[in-house]
């Protein structure tokens, strides 16, 4: 008879009682979602911000006190240190503000929109003209399927805050993918299977 996954908390648990192979199996259970998080926003090489990432989780584990999902509490640290990077990054540290500046603005021309879909290419490319907080909230609704209280936790922000931000990221994605795509068709597939989308783009950004 097969037993049953041990869900996050559990495994979190056995690993604050001193289980180290059950602090394995968690951070092998989300590497790859922490991995494609950095991915397409600052390209293939990120591997020191994805260890930077669980090193954060390691030293911070002690800090959880449920008030999300284990995943919303990772989520936290690696926004937390994209943002940091990116801060380090910019030419003009003092103005650099996650809930107003993009990724597109900070890099006009990427080389790393790894997808072959026109319309992936499109919705990528409309996700990077978005403030990167904004960015982040869609991705991790669309993408990684996260529950709106988590993401909350993610941001530290009260759910109608987030809700609020979010309904105006959708409007002003669509507004980007208007001006950005290169035909009425392109546009309209694009809006029409925009968690289609999301999910096919989940599985092409997915490290092999």
């Amino acid at each position: 008879m097969d037993h049953p996954e041990p869900t996050d908390d559990l495994l979190l648990q056995a690993w604050r009682d001193g289980d180290k192979v059950a602090g394995q199996r968690l951070v092998e259970r989300h590497y790859q979602a922490v991995a494609r998080f950095f991915l397409h926003k600052l390209g293939p090489q990120t591997d020191d911000l994805v260890q930077a990432t669980f090193l954060g989780l390691i030293e911070g584990i002690e800090r959880f006190r449920s008030e999300g999902s284990f995943r919303a509490f990772l989520f936290a640290i690696a926004r937390n240190k994209l943002l940091k990077q990116l801060r380090n990054t910019t030419r003009d540290r003092a103005r650099f503000d996650a809930g107003e500046t993009s990724l597109a603005g900070l890099d006009p021309s990427p080389t790393h929109l790894l997808v072959a879909q026109a319309e992936s290419k499109l919705l990528l490319n409309a996700l990077r003209h978005l403030p990167i907080d904004s960015q982040i909230m869609l991705e991790l609704h669309y993408w990684e399927r996260m529950a709106i209280a988590d993401i909350a936790v993610v941001f530290d922000m009260k759910v109608n805050t987030v809700k609020a931000r979010m309904r105006r990221a959708r409007i002003a994605l669509d507004e980007h993918m208007q001006a950005l795509a290169a035909t009425p068709q392109e546009l309209e597939a694009t809006r029409s299977g925009l968690s289609g989308w999301a999910q096919r783009l989940r599985n092409e950004l997915e490290l092999r």
